[in-house]
């Protein structure tokens, strides 16, 4: 597939948790969509709210279509499954089948693997990179963890880069460290501690299990690192851009300048800020005609009326905040909406606002 630099075909959607990011996300691979485009947006939140705004059952790691798109466009979804992401990459280093085998049945790596699921910042980044390398996508919209994240999500490549060239790694990977009781004695010198530890919980069995791991790991270290590398300058791409979502709040909107400076420190590409659940305002005072009602019901709407232009103005100081701090880049005002979004239809009323 031929590609279009002069737009993003990669968008990273970034934010503090319960600012509406994930839907937000879906929107934008709707609208893509609706443009005709082919798109896919791939979340790692695991409340799973994706498939509840698409109005789907539940995502699997592999692409599903969304039903119901008018038009020539295409929209899939997934949810990232970080062990299996894992397993893929396994699979595709491995220098023979035998030690693929070996290495996806040892019990160290399984659980392992399977602990990563809480660690999921480097693997959306595989994921992510490997759906972008088949080219199938015109659009790719990434939902991410929450920005207290940042750091992780936006370090994970480079530090996968230096776990795979590390000398203390290196150095566990000796032949026959553990081959025999005197590796471990050798090993005893500087951790007795540890092993003591691992002694007491699984004996020489661990670290026999670990010896095979790592000695198996070895024979395709440098892929994993080149593999890491590659995900590391993706980021960097121009055709990648990150949207950084929130609300008017101000913690929200605190977090977003945070991870406005972590983009401008690791040299990414921004594009813009979505600002959602905004407070509109009404009409000024002078000009609502106040309804016939009694005394005591008018004073209670004239209080309700006057608080929520109060809201009004504090969220319109916060996106003049934004607007200032991204100077020409765009910013989008979504309005708080009256129902939950759930569905499609929900979705095209939020699209009208991009």
């Amino acid at each position: 597939m031929k590609k279009n630099h002069n737009h993003k075909q990669i968008l990273v959607c970034a934010g503090s948790g319960g600012v509406g990011k994930t839907t937000l996300a879906a929107t934008l691979a709707l609208r893509g969509a609706l443009e005709g485009k082919k798109s896919i947006v791939l979340t790692i939140d695991p409340a799973k709210r994706l498939a509840t705004a698409l109005g789907l059952s539940s995502l699997t790691d592999e692409p599903a279509t969304v039903a119901g798109i008018p038009g020539p466009g295409q929209m899939d979804a997934m949810m990232l499954d970080t062990k299996r992401t894992f397993d893929r990459l396994i699979e595709k280093y491995s220098p023979s089948t035998a030690v693929r085998e070996r290495i996806l049945n040892n019990r160290l790596y399984q659980h392992m693997s399977s602990m990563m699921a809480g660690s999921q910042e480097y693997m959306a980044m595989e994921r992510l990179y490997e759906i972008d390398q088949q080219g199938d996508y015109d659009l790719i919209v990434l939902d991410t963890p929450p920005t207290r994240h940042a750091l992780d999500f936006l370090e994970a490549p480079k530090k996968m880069m230096n776990i795979t060239s590390h000398s203390l790694l290196q150095w566990f990977l000796k032949p026959g460290l553990f081959a025999g009781r005197v590796g471990i004695g050798f090993l005893r010198k500087g951790s007795e501690k540890i092993l003591a530890i691992f002694d007491q919980l699984a004996g020489f069995a661990f670290l026999y299990e670990l010896s095979e791991m790592l000695s198996l790991i070895e024979s395709f270290l440098s892929g994993f690192h080149e593999r890491a590398e590659s995900v590391y300058h993706l980021l960097r791409e121009k055709r990648v851009g990150f949207v950084l979502v929130t609300t008017p709040q101000e913690m929200a909107v605190q977090d977003a300048l945070y991870f406005y400076r972590m983009i401008q420190e690791y040299d990414l590409h921004f594009v813009g800020f979505m600002v959602n659940r905004v407070h509109t305002e009404f009409l000024s005072e002078e000009g609502f005609r106040w309804p016939k009602i009694s005394d005591t019901l008018s004073r209670k709407l004239e209080v309700n009326y006057h608080n929520y232009q109060k809201l009004a103005e504090r969220d319109q100081s916060a996106i003049n905040l934004l607007k200032k701090v991204s100077k020409k880049k765009p910013l989008w005002g979504i309005p708080l909406q009256l129902k939950d979004v759930h569905d499609l239809d929900s979705l095209t009323k939020i699209k009208q606002y991009l």
